[in-house]
């Protein structure tokens, strides 16, 4: 078992939680009683918890609060028994619904190689209110606070890859990109490996390799604000190119400012205070898989200049633009090391081991 399993029986007050973590009891045991720790998994991604007590022991309460775009949503509750590594019995009220009360069981149970089974089971008042959470979206939360959690806990760190399609004269769009036309006049002849009719198995193969790496993705504001357009992604078209979007890794954008009004709002985490903040949050919803820099051009080039990528992965197409979005602007100085390339009909694609700076 390696995702989470949510059960919630028709006509029963209750709802069961699976998981299976590559860390030891000790481990998930910490990260779910210090508050410090709670405060980097608890909750979805896109909304931001502040912790203001969390008293690990027999009698001692919590209270959190999720901040999002609709406002301030309190939690708390009470611990009832709590043993070290093996299980903590608390209350759970919301705030917003005072009154209506639960009570969340944690156990973990220790694996062959270091590994834990947490299982998490939640008693409501009545069918009435157990069906009233499950339709509140509760799933989408907890499911992202696993995945948190499993990065937290989990094994070491993806690799952070640059991987990016371009001419042969350097350009990642052709000339005049704008929100309408994204990849500028021509530029659509770059991605016909991914999506065109060109594109054969192999490349069909590099395409698939490349998201089932992905644990995360980060994009700069103007490649957002394409894809998030009214012709941009949908639940057919997006990360990975055309397939079921519904497990597509998140998105960490990096911007000056977070739009007011975003249209996928889900897949999105909004990073204002700079690249390495950006590369943080992207690892820490990774799931210890890679990070994958997906464009546009500038983004790309700023974390290469910043010495943060360990590949850089080009899909070379056959077609000169003779203008546009250059991935490498004048001054660029990389040094690298080839350390696989697959040819097609429609690309050239290139692996390369970036040298870090000694």
């Amino acid at each position: 078992m390696t995702g989470t399993t949510i059960t919630a029986q028709p006509g029963t007050p209750f709802i069961e939680v699976v998981r299976e973590f590559d860390a030891p009891p000790a481990l998930l045991f910490r990260a779910s009683t210090d508050p410090e720790l709670v405060a980097q998994w608890l909750g979805p991604r896109e909304v931001e918890i502040r912790v203001f007590e969390h008293d690990a022991r027999p009698g001692g309460r919590y209270r959190y609060v999720h901040v999002d775009r609709e406002g301030e949503h309190y939690f708390n509750g009470v611990f009832h028994t709590v043993v070290a590594d093996e299980t903590i019995v608390r209350t759970f009220e919301y705030e917003g619904w005072p009154g209506n009360v639960s009570l969340e069981s944690s156990t973990f149970e220790s694996l062959d190689g270091g590994r834990t089974r947490l299982s998490m089971r939640s008693v409501y008042p009545t069918v009435e209110a157990r069906d009233s959470m499950v339709e509140s979206g509760m799933e989408h939360g907890i499911r992202d606070s696993m995945d948190r959690l499993a990065a937290l806990v989990g094994p070491a760190r993806g690799q952070v890859v640059v991987d990016i399609s371009l001419s042969l004269d350097g350009y990642v769009t052709g000339p005049d990109a704008n929100e309408q036309q994204g990849l500028g006049v021509g530029g659509d002849d770059l991605h016909l490996w991914a999506m065109g009719e060109r594109a054969n198995e192999r490349d069909k193969e590099v395409l698939d390799a490349s998201y089932a790496r992905s644990g995360a993705v980060i994009m700069g504001r103007r490649l957002f604000d394409i894809i998030d357009g009214p012709n941009g992604w949908n639940d057919e078209v997006g990360y990975g190119a055309e397939r079921d979007q519904s497990d597509a890794p998140p998105v960490v954008v990096l911007t000056h400012s977070v739009p007011e009004k975003v249209r996928l709002s889900r897949r999105f985490i909004f990073v204002t205070d700079g690249l390495e903040s950006a590369l943080e949050q992207a690892h820490a919803v990774a799931g210890g898989k890679d990070v994958v820099i997906m464009g546009g051009g500038e983004t790309c080039g700023a974390f290469l200049d910043a010495g943060l990528v360990d590949e850089l992965v080009l899909h070379v197409a056959p077609v000169v633009l003779g203008g546009g979005t250059r991935l490498f602007p004048d001054g660029t100085h990389l040094r690298l090391d080839r350390v696989g390339s697959v040819s097609t009909p429609a690309a050239e694609h290139l692996t390369y081991r970036v040298r870090r700076s000694s």
